[in-house]
């Protein structure tokens, strides 16, 4: 028998041609190929994450980050993957997004959003965030992080859910930044928002900061013409706006 490994499945074909077999074993989104060797090292299923780094500049450089990075993960009980896995998640990075609209002809719907987080209610965020997003049968939640600070990140959540009413899709948008806002997470991090966006803004900033956005868009625009009723929300009326910290109720 001949095993044969292809991306995530591993495919195996008998050396007699007249009684081929094919096994697909295809890994859900909670495994991986390792799971055996991880749960053998004490990485337990959903108590463990997956670190992705990669640096930049001349070869002795690169070797000296990546010998550092190894040495910090073992003292605190991390293990190294080498860089296969890096290099095959940056692979494939830019290519997944085109799969948005296939996925949309099956009723599947896929959507990112992203907030900045304190390292103090890191916890708090990423539980109050995917229990809103779990609140919808069938869907699967991804989250990472993509930038660090001394002061916090941010947290990435990737939902991918079957729904093809455009107005339930809102209404569950809505209830994903209700949660991030009354968690105490920004709104988004280096995304920036839409006009989707809109009746959190004010929320999150607090009503004496935006007093001061929206007497600027007064006195430099007083006509309106910029923007009108974009972003940032100046044309809602008061019962659309979301106020979820209670900090700034």
């Amino acid at each position: 028998m001949m095993q044969c490994e292809a991306g995530n499945a591993s495919v195996f074909r008998l050396s007699d041609p007249e009684e081929t077999n094919l096994m697909l074993r295809l890994y859900n989104v909670d495994e991986t190929p390792l799971w055996k060797l991880l749960n053998m090292r004490g990485y337990k299923d959903m108590e463990r994450c997956l670190f992705l780094g990669f640096t930049d500049g001349e070869k002795g450089y690169s070797k000296n980050v990546a010998a550092n990075i190894r040495r910090i993960a073992h003292r605190y009980g991390g293990m190294s993957l080498t860089s296969f896995v890096t290099k095959s998640w940056e692979k494939g990075r830019f290519n997944d997004p085109y799969l948005w609209d296939t996925l949309l002809d099956f009723g599947i719907m896929t959507d990112t959003l992203e907030c900045t987080v304190n390292w103090s209610n890191m916890a708090k965020v990423h539980r109050e965030v995917r229990k809103v997003c779990h609140a919808l049968p069938n869907t699967i939640v991804t989250t990472h992080m993509s930038h660090c600070y001394p002061q916090g990140a941010n947290l990435y959540f990737i939902f991918i859910t079957r729904m093809s009413d455009a107005e339930a899709f809102r209404t569950y948008h809505a209830t994903i930044l209700d949660a991030i806002q009354k968690s105490g997470a920004s709104m988004s991090h280096h995304h920036g928002i839409g006009k989707m966006f809109a009746p959190w803004l004010e929320g999150q900033l607090g009503r004496k900061e935006y007093g001061v956005i929206k007497a600027l868009k007064e006195y430099f625009d007083p006509d309106n013409l910029m923007n009108p009723g974009g972003t940032l929300g100046l044309d809602l009326p008061e019962e659309e706006k979301r106020f979820l910290r209670e900090d700034i109720r």
